[in-house]
């Protein structure tokens, strides 16, 4: 098997009817009057938004937003970007005041003055790390800081979950979330967080080489197709792919399919010009974040 991109080439057009069918039947089934779309203004949320749009119609979805004080002010700018642009219904729900309360704000780099500073330092922090800090997290040897942080941090996307589905409930709609493959194998999500809660995920099953041509075919707009995969709570992370585990998107999306067909590490590593350690390493997360892709694990009978 060669590793090259074409192994990713779909009918977008096809794949989008698909997606559109599922999305409508969903509705139905869950006998929900609307979508309710969690909108980070980065491609995925956006390209979700505009499925939904597609399936249902404009009048059906609303886009939520819910910034915090220390979030990136970029995720509101291009969330209102995409949504003003085809007319969507915006919901905003600050959750700031609810993680003061928990104590997130506490936290040591949170003390940082400036935005610019907390990102310094974080940068800093990650690329002089001598291991990955995100397998030492998976494999349970973080130290207490590192244990804290990550605490503290997914403790924001889980506290949008819990607001997302309180106020889906109340407008009785439907929550349509943005995960995907490319996260979902190496765990580059929160367990149990917004990124990985909703009563659908359309594009769960794909990978972000899939998902940007999806984007293209529903028009996303150009200014979200060139943003940098950044996931907005954690401070110094312009490109979460590339900042967290070493490797672009595409490079990962096709190191991830070489393990899940069979391949060798060595064989990987040869056909993408990397680091056999490299390759060792996202195979050790995609087995040390199992647990995430199978929540609240039961015993057998």
């Amino acid at each position: 098997m060669r590793l090259e991109k074409s192994l990713f080439d779909i009918d977008a057009s096809a794949y989008v009817e698909r997606l559109c069918d599922f999305v409508r039947g969903k509705q139905a089934e869950l006998h929900r009057e609307g979508v309710l779309v969690p909108l980070s203004g980065g491609l995925d949320s956006s390209t979700v938004l505009l499925l939904c749009l597609q399936a249902v119609g404009k009048e059906q979805v609303t886009a939520l937003l819910l910034p915090e004080k220390q979030g990136n002010p970029q995720a509101v700018k291009f969330a209102r970007l995409v949504a003003d642009r085809f007319g969507v219904a915006t919901l905003t729900h600050d959750i700031s005041p609810l993680l003061k309360s928990l104590g997130v704000y506490d936290f040591i780099l949170n003390q940082i003055p400036t935005r610019a500073l907390k990102e310094i330092t974080a940068r800093t922090y990650l690329h002089a790390a001598k291991a990955n800090p995100f397998l030492a997290l998976a494999q349970g040897q973080a130290d207490a800081l590192q244990r804290k942080g990550f605490a503290l941090f997914n403790a924001k996307q889980r506290l949008r979950a819990a607001v997302t589905f309180m106020l889906a409930e109340e407008m009785n709609l439907m929550v349509a979330g943005a995960a995907h493959k490319s996260e979902d194998m190496v765990g580059l999500y929160v367990k149990f967080g917004v990124d990985d809660n909703a009563d659908i995920m359309p594009l769960k099953n794909l990978f972000r080489s899939h998902i940007l041509q999806i984007a293209v075919y529903l028009g996303v707009p150009e200014e979200i197709l060139q943003r940098t995969p950044n996931p907005d709570i954690i401070p110094g992370v312009v490109d979460k792919y590339v900042d967290i585990l070493g490797l672009p998107s595409d490079t990962l999306d096709l190191l991830v399919y070489g393990v899940e067909h069979g391949l060798t590490d060595e064989d990987i590593a040869s056909q993408l010009k990397l680091e056999i350690e490299k390759v060792q390493e996202i195979r050790n997360l995609m087995a040390n974040t199992d647990h995430m892709r199978h929540p609240s694990q039961s015993l057998e009978w």
